[in-house]
């Protein structure tokens, strides 16, 4: 038996123990987003109907329809409480639709800023933008008994009756998802000019020059916070940030889109 010298032993001890280590830190308490492409970690936060959920934790996949018709088929669902579920939504028209879970308070608020700012993208883990002809998904985990709504939210489809609802739990189950609040906190340290909204970057998208942004109200447009996607009036603000960074931003709506006219970095 060929014994190896002692410092490759050293060696190979020491690079055991780190992938030991590396092994028990992406085992802990943290529940990453992992649809973000980001280079820092995001923490999935708890909604009052879930949270996102990790794609290899699915118990199985739901394919759901949508069409010119205004309906989602099917419009009705059934998932164990605390079951992780993969929904992939297929758009079969011509026309864009979206695909957002929510409780129906929240759909109802966001359909109203809909109805405001037509040209708003949503970047959440919770919805999703399809082009007509093509496919989207969320993976979602129903952390409570209730029942939850999904909804397209582009103007007049809601109106024409486009929406559905999951059942988490039994049928005479608790309307608990429905009715209590998503807590919606600032992701960084309001401005002290009320012309500047604070978030933080989760994304740049050079390509397409735009920011997703996690962001707190955005005071001058009567906008609650949320994830979206902004377009950029100067590309060069591109340039001067990444994922993680927090920032104070200023954004003006410009025809039917959303534009950033000023992005200041947070120390």
């Amino acid at each position: 038996m060929k014994i190896p010298a002692l410092p490759a032993l050293r060696l190979s001890l020491a690079l055991a123990a780190a992938l030991s280590a590396a092994t028990a830190l992406a085992h802990g308490d943290e529940h990453i987003d992992p649809n973000m492409k980001v280079d820092n970690p995001i923490m999935a936060p708890e909604l009052a109907f879930g949270r996102q959920g990790i794609t290899r934790e699915a118990s199985r996949t739901i394919d759901i329809t949508m069409s010119d018709d205004m309906r989602f088929t099917p419009d009705r669902l059934e998932v164990t409480p605390g079951e992780t579920v993969r929904l992939r939504i297929r758009n079969t028209g011509k026309l864009t639709h979206e695909f957002i879970l929510g409780t129906q308070a929240d759909i109802a608020k966001h359909a109203a800023m809909m109805k405001q700012h037509p040209g708003m993208e949503h970047a959440m883990a919770n919805a999703v933008r399809v082009a007509p002809g093509q496919s989207g998904e969320i993976v979602w985990q129903f952390t409570k008994p209730g029942q939850v709504t999904f909804a397209c939210l582009t103007p007049g489809h809601l109106e024409a009756g486009m929406q559905g609802m999951i059942v988490v739990g039994s049928s005479q189950a608790s309307t608990h998802a429905t009715s209590a609040p998503a807590a919606a906190a600032s992701p960084a340290p309001a401005a002290t000019d009320d012309r500047y909204t604070a978030g933080e970057i989760r994304k740049v998208d050079t390509a397409q020059g735009k920011l997703t942004i996690k962001h707190g109200e955005i005071k001058n447009l009567g906008m609650p916070g949320m994830t979206m996607m902004f377009k950029v009036k100067d590309p060069s603000l591109l340039s001067r940030v990444k994922a993680g960074d927090r920032v104070h931003f200023v954004v003006e709506k410009q025809g039917s889109a959303l534009v950033i006219t000023e992005l200041k970095k947070v120390p």
